[in-house]
Order: C-alpha cells, then structure tokens, then sequence
C-alpha cells in the first residue's frame, strides 16, 4: 500500500473513534484509496462515514421492500426500516398499496410498531396521543385539536412505491431515481417466471454486526464460494472453468421452451444517469442439479411459462443494496438495509408458484435449506470480516482479478457516489 494511504488509514481511521472526519478530509481519504484494493479502514468504521453514506448513497437508491402476496386484502401492512427510517407498507380500500412514513404528525411517535399485521376497522392509532389516521395516510381524527385545527394539512407523509411484476420497491430520495430501465428488464426477467402471481412462503432476517459495504463486497464476488459454502458449490457453477459452456447448453435449453431472458448491465459504474441500476445475468447448474436445494433436485412446482428445468438460474440486481435469484421452482429476494456503522440487516424472503399448497406440492424447510445455509455461513464471514478491518493492524489488500472484479467495481462505485455532491 503506498505511504500516503497507510498514513491515511491510521491517521484518519484513529480521528474517525471522534467523529471528526469533516469534508475535506473525506476528500483526501477517497484520494489516497489504493487502486485494486479493499477500501480504506475509516470507511468500515467511521460513523462520520456512514451517515454520508447513508445521505449520499443508501437512501438515494430504491429498495424492494417485499412481495403484494404479503399484503392481499385492505389494512395488511408490513414494516420497511432502514438506518433511523421507518415506513408502512400497507394495501388501502381501494386496493392500491402505499408507503406511508411511519412517523405521527403530532409529535413524531412512531405508529406501527409490530413488523406486520392489520389496521383495525380500516384505522391506524398513533399509542401516544391517540391520533388516528386512515390507512390511505390521511388524517380522520386529532383529538381535542381546535375546530379549526387543518386536518388535511398533517396526513401521514408518503414515501415513492412502485410495484413491478409483483415486487414492491421504496425510495426515501427526495427526488427518486427513474425506474423505466428497471421496469424493463424486470419484465422481461421475471415476468417468465410468474412473479407476479407468486406468494411468500417465508422470509428470514440475519442481524450481522458489520459495516453494510461488507456485506455488499462479500455478495458480489464468488471468490469465497469454495472455501466458505461447499453446499452452494455442489449446485452451482460460479467460478468453474466449464461456466461458459454450461451457460450455454443452459439458454438453449430456456429457448427451446419459448423463453428468452435477455442478459443485461447497467448495474455500478455502469448504471445510466438518473436512472437506477440494473443487472441481470444467467447461469448453468452444476453437474444434474435443476435446482438450488440440498440435492440439486426439484423443491417445488415449475413457476411461470416453464414447461420443464432448463437446469439453470437467473441472478439480477436492482440498485445496489437489492438482488434476487430466479430458478425454475422457487425464487429468492434478497435485501440489504444499514441499521447502524457496524450493523447489517439481510432480509431474505422465498417465493413459490400462487397456487401451490405446502404439504402436498412443496416442503417449506427443502425450498429454503440451501439459502439458509449459506445466508448463515455470510453473516459469520461478513463479521469476521469486521473484526478483522477494525483492528489496528488491518491494511487495504489487492483484490484476486478476475474473480473479485465485481467487489472492486463496487468499491469503485461506492467512492464516486459517496464523492458526488449531492
């Protein structure tokens, strides 16, 4: 590492315990990040740091917040919390789903405090003052306020939602980032796939004490797949050196039935401007396995327009703290949220074919076994991880190209948009 970044990770990362990292000595930090390395130590540990990121890059982007099959009749919601925001998915009267931020207009409680359920009698009760709201987010009732008290003016404040092919997204931006490549290649991705008709099964949430760009670096690189996840590799071909031809043999498969996933990349530096970043890629299984389960043997009814297993996957990104997994029988959401410096959320959530009857057409612990375990295994590497960069002898090392060239882009990506004047 050269000497002007090694002075900047011991300097800056010993400031960074006070909170004293102000503009211009972020702008020397992404200065002196050596190139091909993994990032500095203040970025994993600075709370100065982390609510730039928070400002200048997490909540700037859309996040999938879950599935409409979690939310089917009036008054269902469910919460969406990310950092200190909390936000109310919920399914009005009128059937249209909303986000509402979960913050009362009298004095700032929080209203729903439960991860799900149901507004009673079509209401949601602020427990504090007892101000009730409709559950389109307007205001019905603010006790012993004057006559002329403006209720129109204190509904609930909305969040931007927008729903696609079953999928429910959210942006805290001010100005939200445009979802018409996204919406594209969403359908074209998922519609093969019946999402939108699909239901939740299940849904599992692993707390990991470190940084959010840890988990995020991890994810997009299978350079640990082998050491870390022996059960992801005797089903899946990442990082073999038969990838291309499997792929191959994979998508002639996929076209045989009628089906074309089209493969595309605007995903990191790559994302188009004020537009939200896309990604979608395919791959082969490995060996005879069809599908992501301990065997490698079918979980779960075919989804969609599929007529048989063309023994392969679909892997696709939305923006950068959301990805999902598409295989003939089953489909996973997977979603990243920030709660603190040193604290990650990931949320993952299973989907089968809507009218397939658990017990007789799928077991919900073979649907989910694979991702359980491996989800497991990443929050212990992602905390190793932690400890490691924030001990004082913790140094940026050189990514393995090409096989971490996903987790340097991300890197790359991560200091222009955490430069970028917001």
């Amino acid at each position: 590492m050269p000497l002007e970044a090694a002075r900047a990770n011991g300097a800056l990362s010993s400031r960074s315990a006070a909170g004293e990292i102000g503009d211009a000595e972020l702008g020397k930090l992404i200065a002196a990040q050596p190139r091909g390395h993994s990032l500095l130590q203040p970025f994993y540990v600075s709370e100065d740091i982390y609510r730039r990121d928070m400002e200048r890059v997490v909540l700037a982007h859309w996040h999938c917040v879950g599935h409409e099959s979690q939310i089917p009749e009036p008054g269902d919601y469910f919460l969406f919390e990310i950092d200190r925001e909390s936000v109310i998915v919920i399914r009005g009267q009128d059937n249209v789903v909303r986000a509402l931020a979960n913050v009362c207009r009298h004095r700032g409680s929080r209203i729903c405090s439960q991860p799900a359920g149901k507004a009673k009698a079509g209401i949601l009760t602020c427990p504090y003052h007892a101000w009730v709201y409709r559950i389109d987010g307007s205001l019905r009732n603010a006790r012993m306020m004057p006559a002329d008290f403006d209720k129109a003016g204190h509904s609930l404040k909305p969040v931007a939602l927008t729903a696609i092919e079953g999928l429910l997204f959210v942006s805290l931006a001010q100005k939200p980032l445009g979802m018409t490549a996204v919406n594209q290649m969403l359908t074209a991705t998922v519609r093969p796939f019946g999402w939108s008709s699909a239901k939740v099964i299940h849904h599992e949430r692993y707390v990991m004490q470190a940084n959010w760009k840890l988990a995020l670096e991890n994810q997009v690189e299978c350079y640990h797949c082998a050491p870390s996840h022996p059960e992801f590799v005797r089903v899946h071909s990442q990082g073999r050196d038969s990838l291309e031809e499997l792929r191959t043999a994979m998508m002639a498969r996929t076209r045989a039935q009628g089906i074309d996933i089209p493969v595309c990349d605007h995903w990191a530096l790559a994302a188009r401007p004020g537009e939200e970043a896309d990604y979608c890629n395919r791959y082969g299984m490995w060996a005879e396995s069809v599908t992501a389960s301990e065997d490698g043997k079918p979980v779960a009814p075919l989804m969609g327009a599929f007529s048989d297993y063309d023994r392969g996957f679909t892997v696709f990104y939305v923006g950068p703290l959301n990805h999902f997994l598409a295989y003939g029988d089953y489909g996973a959401i997977f979603r990243y949220t920030p709660r603190s410096v040193n604290e990650t959320e990931l949320h993952v959530t299973w989907l089968v074919r809507g009218d397939a009857q658990e017990g007789r057409d799928y077991d919900i612990e073979r649907v989910t076994w694979l991702w359980r375990v491996t989800a497991g295994a990443d929050k212990r590497i992602v905390e190793e991880n932690q400890i490691g960069v924030s001990s004082r002898f913790y140094s940026p090392g050189p990514y393995a190209l090409p096989i971490e060239s996903g987790t340097l882009r991300f890197s790359e990506w991560y200091l222009a948009e955490l430069a970028a004047k917001r």
